[in-house]
């Protein structure tokens, strides 16, 4: 028997594929700033597919993953909904125990009546740039609780002027899988 070649327990993390899923709820509040003075109020709901492109075994970066993420909401002030869908570039640090952080960044194109109710937005066609920092907890193997924080921006790019847009703290709590062969 050969107790060198058997292979050691799966870590929490481990995926045996390249695809994950998820859902996240956020609730997203407009910034204080002078020019934004609607005080929006979102609420979001984010289903996730995401492709793993690599996992490393050094370095500060452990896995590379592109997530698709769509959303479907409500600005529950001043009203209006939003619908729409992002591409984010998602990193994967190291992972501690059951818990591993990760950053994202990326941006999304929506759809939504905001612009009637709220004059920091002009069209019914906006982008979402947005970065933010979460953590993933496994309390499965292959199955996590994601807690993030994300930057989030709203505007028009100058499609329709004038084009101030707003930007927003957005604080999301959600469940991933790592899909299993």
């Amino acid at each position: 028997m050969n107790l060198a070649s058997s292979p050691g327990p799966v870590p929490f993390w481990a995926n045996r594929g390249r695809w994950s899923f998820g859902f996240q709820l956020g609730y997203a509040v407009e910034n204080a700033i002078p020019r934004n003075i609607s005080h929006v109020n979102l609420l979001i709901a984010q289903p996730q597919l995401s492709l793993i492109v690599r996992d490393f075994q050094h370095g500060p970066v452990r896995r590379f993953e592109i997530l698709d993420e769509g959303m479907l909401g409500n600005a529950v002030h001043p009203g209006g909904y939003l619908l729409g869908n992002s591409l984010l570039l998602r990193f994967d640090g190291k992972a501690y125990k059951r818990v591993v952080p990760f950053l994202d960044i990326g941006a999304g194109i929506l759809r939504t009546v905001l612009d009637t109710r709220a004059p920091e937005l002009n069209g019914h066609l906006e982008f979402f740039p947005q970065a933010g920092l979460g953590i993933q907890y496994f309390f499965r193997p292959q199955r996590a609780l994601v807690f993030e924080y994300r930057y989030v921006h709203m505007s028009n790019a100058g499609i329709t002027p004038p084009n101030p847009g707003f930007n927003a703290n957005m604080l999301t709590i959600g469940f991933r899988w790592l899909r299993r062969p």
